[in-house]
């Protein structure tokens, strides 16, 4: 009888609340949520501009500063979003220090800061055409504590002689960060799957298998844990709008003599109205050596004598001395070796450049060999796409480049690795 009975009331109470919202729509909520405070003369645009700065300066102004816009002039922009926005906005504006003014940028300024959000937009992203006219505010300092940080600005729509607060530009550029930012928690939680579902919209080929994009997931989440030395909490929010999103990673290792270097991090709204990640992350490979029939036989940079090579690989089908050069060409495979060579003829070389075509008999460890298709490979090389299907990798005896080229039904058509790839 008591679960019964308070079944009835909580039934009664959310029908009253149904009742109330049918009866007074949004308005009864907006009320709410602005605090009564109804305000009816439309403010101009220094006016708009000055309470958003406020707001922005200090956390305990948000709700007057919301409640003294009128309705008219909030485009739909609710008070968390509002709220949410100026954070971000305060948060980004700690590089610079204390804000102490606002200005509003002038025609040439503007058109500059609107292109470089469109820039490299093309033809498979959108624009911010479809906001309608907008001025740009932006924050000033009395003493910039650093002035090569990205300047903390904010947008006031404009129709006519009439102003408002962008709700549209800002509800949307809230989507986009906050899309962007779940990238970055997905990561941080080294959450594979949620990751893998984040990024899908980035990849639409064929090519990008549910095992390709897993992988490339699997990828990032390894790259950021061993290369990736800043936090996401001090990532440095460059660019904020519905269409683009773009952060500045502070720290990130390199390969190469342990040296540090910031990488920038973009989300692009397409066409289609997906969004995409655009990270681009290096391709490392792990040292590859040529296998014969499942073996390995030859490793780069290695010195082989003539008898051992002919030893591992059989005699070739060719041979050429040139300057210093000796190619064997085999089916299927050339190597060339850095050898002396006097009167046509050598003794042993040192390996720096190896061939692949189509063969049966050679491959680049177990898994990567001539015929392979591009899924296949990007489930070795999962990022292989993004740096053009090249790469490099280092032994104790050099440097050596990977390239692989593609016929057209997309499966390899053939492999370089060497110090000089062709």
């Amino acid at each position: 009888m008591h679960f019964k009975r308070v079944f009835v009331n909580t039934l009664a109470v959310v029908m009253c609340l149904s009742l109330i919202m049918g009866l007074t729509g949004c308005k009864f909520f907006d009320g709410l949520r602005r605090g009564f405070k109804p305000t009816s003369k439309d403010l101009s645009e220094s006016e708009l501009a000055r309470l958003v700065t406020n707001a922005i300066m200090d956390g305990r102004n948000v709700s007057s500063c919301f409640s003294s816009i009128p309705e008219s002039q909030l485009d739909g922009l609710s008070f968390s979003v509002f709220s949410e926005y100026v954070s971000i906005l305060r948060k980004s504006s700690e590089a610079h220090g204390t804000v102490s003014a606002f200005r509003i940028l002038n025609a040439s300024e503007k058109e500059a800061y609107f292109n470089s959000i469109d820039a490299d937009s093309g033809e498979d992203y959108q624009t911010l055409d479809q906001y309608g006219e907008m001025d740009v505010v932006e924050l000033c300092y009395s003493k910039d504590k650093d002035a090569k940080a990205p300047p903390v600005r904010f947008t006031i729509a404009k129709k006519g002689d009439s102003y408002s607060i962008a709700g549209e530009y800002i509800n949307d550029s809230m989507f986009a960060y906050a899309y962007l930012n779940h990238y970055f928690d997905m990561i941080d939680e080294e959450n594979v799957d949620g990751l893998e579902a984040v990024i899908k919209s980035t990849y639409k080929s064929d090519i990008y298998l549910n095992s390709v994009v897993h992988a490339k997931a699997e990828y990032i989440c390894d790259y950021y844990m061993h290369k990736v030395k800043t936090h996401s909490d001090d990532y440095e929010l460059k660019i904020l709008s519905p269409t683009h999103v773009s952060y500045v990673i502070p720290q990130v290792f390199t390969d190469y003599k342990d040296g540090i270097v910031s990488k920038t991090v973009d989300l692009r709204l397409a066409k289609n109205g997906s969004y995409c990640v655009i990270d681009h992350i290096p391709s490392s490979v792990d040292e590859v050596r040529l296998f014969k029939d499942g073996e390995s036989k030859l490793r780069l940079g290695s010195e082989y004598s003539k008898n051992e090579l002919f030893r591992l690989l059989g005699e070739p089908v060719l041979t050429t001395c040139t300057n210093g050069q000796v190619a064997l060409a085999y089916k299927g495979l050339t190597i060339r070796l850095a050898a002396d060579v006097k009167d046509d003829k050598w003794t042993s070389g040192r390996l720096y450049s190896i061939v692949l075509r189509n063969s049966d008999a050679f491959s680049l460890g177990y898994d990567v060999y001539v015929g392979m298709n591009v899924s296949e490979l990007l489930l070795v090389y999962p990022m292989f796409d993004d740096s053009d299907f090249q790469s490099s990798f280092k032994n104790v005896d050099g440097e050596f480049a990977l390239k692989f080229e593609f016929d057209d039904y997309g499966n390899v058509s053939k492999i370089s690795v060497g110090e000089s790839v062709g």
